[in-house]
């Protein structure tokens, strides 16, 4: 602001708007003779009289002073705040003065963006100077050659403008910017977004269309999903081509342009094209390494599991769909297999034979990895490592005692050889790295030489271990008056958290409240705990160890000894229960038929002896009428399955309180001569001498004698093994068909 006044006038060297950190010199123009003051911000500062000199021929010469008006001025330096500087004499009060404003000038418009509104023919513009000038700054905005769109730039640096435009879609736009101040002005032209029409790919290289422009400057940026952006700039107008590229690998493309190097700003970023390349044939073998296994109980050869990585992306260009496993044996078998990812093992058994693998894609097959499958020699306690850090382990073994030219390195997860790794090396240290903490692991190393492999292995190492988190869960197995066998639960994996070395069972006498331990080498989880006192409780918990120490104790479990009686006891309950058992056993066996019958003669031995009728008191009385009868004694003999001999049957009638048959065999022939008959039969029924039941009154008198009969049947059941249907004819009778009643003989004897 500037303060006139009669009594002087002001000016800057610089203007009133000056560069930030500049110098400069204000000066004040008095009209009259005073004592002269000058101030800055009020405060006064010192000031130079000037004086007026003048040289005749280069000499300074004097000259009559006139009383005149003088001037004074100061030279501010480094000025970085709005300040205000004035003069007045000290007579008279009234001021005059100049405010004093310092900034920047605009720099190259930068950052435009412009957005059309929607359902709108109106676009909104902004865009920035690249930093704030402080003082007042004018932006203008051209389209297309039309009139300009001014804006005054806030005090953020920002520059706003809207403008019309013909239609709804916004269309190739050139805008030109225009930034102005006292201390400058800056142009710069920005082209409007391009466009990505189309993206034609190979395997390796790949072409981008676009839309037509006037732009001679194009740059190009591009990169894996996921990965790195490459940029590069051409000068290439409609079609931009793109090489070095990977197989089977999608791509985003960007372009941007402008007018020139030197002219213009550069236009916003297309919207991202995506595009993936064709496949190729792999031309990277497979690493292929393997491992012995238990032979299966049906094979006669010796199995390994053969273990193959799988190719990283620029090495399988394109998607593996197969692998393809041949087995040529020495004698000249072969055969193939075929595996399908992710599988990436395979159990080959066989004997003196190499292996092939080789991985497929849809445009061809990886070069053949072969490799001879020898089982390799062991070699014990060479091995030693040493943690790295909590993913790794440095791992080393003496070249003389396990000498090759190459060393394979596994390592899989104790008991998940799944997950198995390794490297080649070809000194005698390995680092392994890629270990999770708190995992056991199993290691080996392998000696390739011409002579056949030699392998060292190292159980249980970790890269960083720590105590268990969980203790064994224990079980009785059997339990006696003095001794004790427990055994107990697997940690789960996840729990161990490193290798375990051993378990501790600990048990504790509850009488005495002493306390025994007893160590147990892993990985056995059985102990058997003798010299326990009879009829006494004890309690028993089992604790887990690693390198890093002790784990807590798992689950306790209380138990009392038995005492000598309650053994007995259990010892006979568990005799009986045997005895029933087999009763049980013999009783579902008689069941059968042939088993029944075989066992009923086996024990004929052990049925009551009938006596002879011959010589009852009834056959004594009746004897002078007693007709001859002729019998056939079977002497029951299971081994012969022979026909008996027909034989003459006779029947005497006798009283009803005492008849029976008489018979005498065919091949006796004394009359007196009697023999003692087993009954191997009853029946019923009474036998007629011409083969035939008698009918009649015989039949009711025969059907009271049955009922009679009932009361003494020595077997009960009526599906006796022995009892077979009776079958006459013509008077001849065999031995298997005749039936003895004998109720009645019974009675007289």
């Amino acid at each position: 602001m500037l303060f006139a006044g009669a009594v002087c006038t002001v000016r800057s060297s610089k203007g009133e708007e000056v560069l930030l950190g500049s110098n400069f010199t204000f000066s004040c123009i008095f009209n009259k003779q005073c004592t002269k003051l000058i101030f800055r911000n009020g405060t006064q500062i010192k000031y130079k009289k000037k004086t007026k000199r003048i040289f005749r021929n280069g000499t300074q010469i004097k000259y009559k002073k006139k009383n005149i008006s003088s001037d004074v001025s100061v030279d501010i330096e480094n000025i970085t705040e709005f300040s205000t500087f004035s003069c007045r004499c000290e007579e008279n009060p009234e001021p005059c003065g100049l405010d004093i404003k310092p900034g920047y000038p605009p720099d190259i418009p930068q950052n435009l963006t412009c957005v059309q509104k929607m359902n709108s023919h109106n676009v909104s513009c902004i865009w920035t100077t690249g930093r704030g000038t402080i003082i007042d700054t004018t932006c203008q905005l051209r389209v297309h050659g039309d009139l300009g769109y001014e804006s005054i730039m806030n005090s953020t640096g920002f520059c706003h403008s809207t403008f019309p435009i013909k239609s709804s879609i916004m269309s190739q736009l050139v805008v030109l910017l225009n930034v102005s101040n006292t201390l400058g002005s800056k142009t710069s032209v920005k082209p409007s977004m391009p466009e990505i029409v189309n993206v034609s790919c190979s395997s390796r290289w790949c072409n981008l269309h676009t839309d037509n422009h006037s732009m001679s400057l194009v740059e190009i940026q591009y990169s894996p999903v996921n990965g790195i952006w490459d940029t590069f700039q051409t000068n290439v107008k409609s079609r931009l081509n793109i090489s070095s590229l990977h197989p089977d690998t999608t791509y985003n493309f960007q372009i941007r342009r402008k007018i020139n190097h030197t002219v213009g700003l550069w236009s916003d970023w297309s919207q991202p094209e995506q595009k993936k390349t064709k496949e190729e044939a792999p031309d990277k073998a497979l690493d292929v390494w393997y491992l012995q296994e238990l032979k299966p109980p049906q094979s006669k050869s010796k199995c390994l599991r053969i273990f193959w990585k799988e190719l990283n992306i620029s090495d399988a260009k394109g998607k593996i769909q197969r692998y393809n496993i041949s087995v040529q044996e020495q004698k000249g078998k072969r055969n193939s297999i075929t595996a399908v990812p992710p599988s990436r093992n395979q159990s080959i058994c066989c004997s003196n034979c190499s292996v092939s693998v080789s991985a497929v894609n849809s445009e061809g097959q990886s070069p053949v990895k072969i490799i001879q499958l020898r089982f390799p020699g062991l070699v014990t306690g060479l091995l030693s490592h040493r943690p790295l850090n909590n993913h790794s382990i440095a791992l080393f073994w003496p070249k003389l005692d396990i000498a090759g030219t190459e060393y394979v390195v596994h390592w899989y997860p104790v008991g998940n050889i799944e997950g198995i790794q390794w490297i080649r090396v070809v000194d005698t240290t390995a680092h392994i790295t890629g270990m999770q903490p708190q995992e056991c692991y199993q290691c080996a190393v392998t000696a390739l030489r011409s002579s056949g492999p030699k392998m060292a292995t190292i159980k249980g190492i970790s890269s960083w271990q720590s105590a268990p988190e969980q203790g064994p869960v224990p079980q009785l197995g059997w339990k006696e008056s003095e001794s004790l066998s427990v055994t107990w639960s697997e940690i789960p994996q996840k729990k161990i958290r490193g290798c375990l070395k051993k378990y501790t069972v600990y048990l504790i006498d509850k009488l005495k409240g002493d306390i025994h331990n007893f160590s147990v080498v892993h990985p056995k989880r059985q102990y058997v705990i003798s010299g326990l006192s009879p009829r006494q409780c004890y309690n028993l918990w089992v604790t887990a160890w690693t390198d890093a120490g002790e784990g807590p104790r798992g689950s306790d479990l209380p138990f009392c000894t038995p005492s000598d009686s309650e053994r007995m006891l259990s010892l006979v309950i568990l005799a009986g229960g045997g005895v029933l058992l087999a009763c049980l056993i013999l009783l579902c066996i008689c069941q059968f038929s042939s088993v029944h019958k075989r066992f009923l003669c086996c024990c004929q031995c052990l049925l009551p002896i009938i006596p002879d009728p011959a010589n009852s008191k009834c056959a004594k009385t009746y004897a002078d009428d007693q007709s001859e009868m002729k019998f056939y004694l079977d002497q029951c003999d299971s081994s012969v399955n022979e026909e008996p001999d027909n034989v003459e049957v006779e029947e005497v009638p006798y009283p009803r309180i005492c008849t029976y048959i008489k018979s005498f065999s065919q091949e006796s022939s004394s009359s007196d001569a009697t023999q003692i008959t087993r009954i191997t039969d009853i029946t019923e029924d009474y036998i007629s001498t011409h083969g035939a039941i008698s009918g009649g009154e015989e039949e009711d008198e025969y059907e009271e004698e049955e009922r009679s009969l009932n009361e003494f049947e020595l077997f009960p059941s009526t599906h006796s093994p022995f009892l077979e249907p009776l079958v006459l004819t013509g008077g001849k009778l065999t031995l298997d068909v005749v039936k003895i009643d004998c109720s009645e003989f019974l009675d007289c004897t």
